[in-house]
């Protein structure tokens, strides 16, 4: 195969190994970063890289993720721990590779993308019932693949604060094809099971942030199918929440436990000193007095363990300290002051303002992945965790790819000239 056959293949080769890495999406992303660079080799061997230049660089949601990742090592400038700092600031390298999944994604690939990720998704459930049978009833099988060791933690490969929010985001995507897309009879059956299994296994996992996000994308699922109907919307929205909590909160021991528990140390969160919970709404206190203190460009990301401790020792001394205040917006503004938070509230809500006026197929989608990060962070800083950082971007560059003009072109029809 001549090297122009093989560049006219490159297009395909990069959407498949997309579709590759949305695969690792509940498993490891270490295989992601691998196929990352495998893509980007392909990418530039392939050619017509000025084309592909200046088709990303008026594509205002590119330079948004730039931004974003860019703002962390910039507040390395006024951090005084460089390396803590650096080791923090690299963990947001994903948004780097979001021009190159934008510019490989293919519009008609995008259920590819999708079945790859609720494949994968539908394998590590399936795995982590094997667990949780093994667990409590089949004590006898030997034990499965767990990410802990905890008695409640039945994720097969990450732990449940990132397990649960990819499987509310994966149970939306599932809702969303059978209630809005054409499907087969068979293949809707099989829709059905694996939503209601992933809705059992979300409340049978630990993660409450994820659990949150569940139902958040459930209502929001109810919502869209009765858009035209708002108040017969939100009473089945009620009911069908009220119903799923209600049972879950009989049925399952650990999320009766988990939600006790967090009701008391909400109310009682003075009292439950270095609780969960306590310590979480300890954390946004003792971070918003950071952010007080130095609005304009924070402590800087390598000073916030620092700053937390001496601010914790002035106002909380009995509680613990932390280098995470588990809230993704806390964290961008103490670190890097309103420039953080900017950087922030352009990557939730450009995205939703260039497709406004967009009614394609997958708008809702779009809407949901905004809707459910917008909601999680609040409970963690879940752009800053591996997984669910890269679920956010590869399902931003996809969908935003199956409208913009940016995305791979048959060879024989690229061109050098710029109009």
């Amino acid at each position: 195969m001549n090297n122009e056959a093989f560049s006219t293949k490159i297009s395909f080769i990069n959407s498949y190994l997309l579709a590759a890495i949305f695969f690792t999406i509940p498993i490891k992303v270490g295989p992601a970063y691998v196929l990352s660079g495998l893509t980007l080799l392909l990418w530039l061997y392939e050619g017509d890289l000025w084309r592909k230049w200046c088709e990303l660089r008026h594509n205002l949601l590119v330079w948004a993720f730039l931004l974003y990742f860019i703002v962390p090592f910039v507040s390395l400038i006024w951090s005084q721990n460089f390396a803590w700092g650096l080791s923090m600031a690299s963990r947001g390298i994903v948004f780097l590779f979001f021009p190159l999944y934008l510019s490989v994604a293919r519009k008609d690939h995008v259920r590819l993308y999708l079945a790859s990720f609720i494949a994968s998704v539908s394998m590590t459930e399936m795995l982590s019932y094997y667990n949780w049978f093994q667990l409590h009833f089949f004590t006898q099988l030997p034990p499965g693949i767990r990410s802990g060791n905890d008695g409640w933690q039945i994720a097969p490969f990450v732990n449940h604060i990132m397990y649960n929010p990819i499987l509310a985001f994966c149970t939306y995507l599932l809702g969303h094809a059978i209630f809005f897309e054409q499907i087969t009879k068979v293949k809707r059956c099989v829709y059905w099971f694996f939503l209601v299994t992933m809705s059992v296994n979300m409340l049978i996992s630990g993660g409450r942030s994820g659990q949150i996000g569940f139902f958040v994308m459930m209502l929001l699922l109810i919502f869209q199918r009765f858009a035209r109907r708002p108040l017969f919307a939100g009473l089945i929205a009620l009911g069908v929440s009220l119903g799923v909590f209600a049972t879950a909160y009989e049925v399952s021991d650990l999320f009766r436990q988990r939600t006790d528990l967090a009701i008391y140390e909400l109310i009682h969160y003075q009292q439950a000193v270095n609780t969960s919970v306590g310590l979480r709404i300890n954390f946004a206190i003792n971070t918003l007095r950071m952010f007080a203190e130095s609005p304009l460009l924070g402590v800087g990301v390598g000073d916030y363990p620092i700053e937390y401790a001496r601010i914790n020792a002035i106002y909380t001394p009995q509680w613990g300290v932390t280098f995470n205040p588990h809230n993704q917006y806390l964290f961008d503004l103490s670190t890097a002051g309103l420039l953080g938070g900017v950087a922030l509230f352009c990557l939730f809500f450009l995205p939703l303002h260039l497709t406004r006026n967009v009614r394609d197929e997958w708008f809702r989608i779009r809407a949901a992945l905004t809707l459910l990060f917008l909601v999680i962070c609040l409970g963690e800083s879940y752009l800053w965790r591996s997984n669910t950082g890269l679920m956010f971007v590869l399902f931003h560059a996809i969908l935003f790819a199956a409208y913009s003009k940016v995305g791979p072109m048959p060879y024989h029809k690229r061109t050098f000239a710029v109009h």
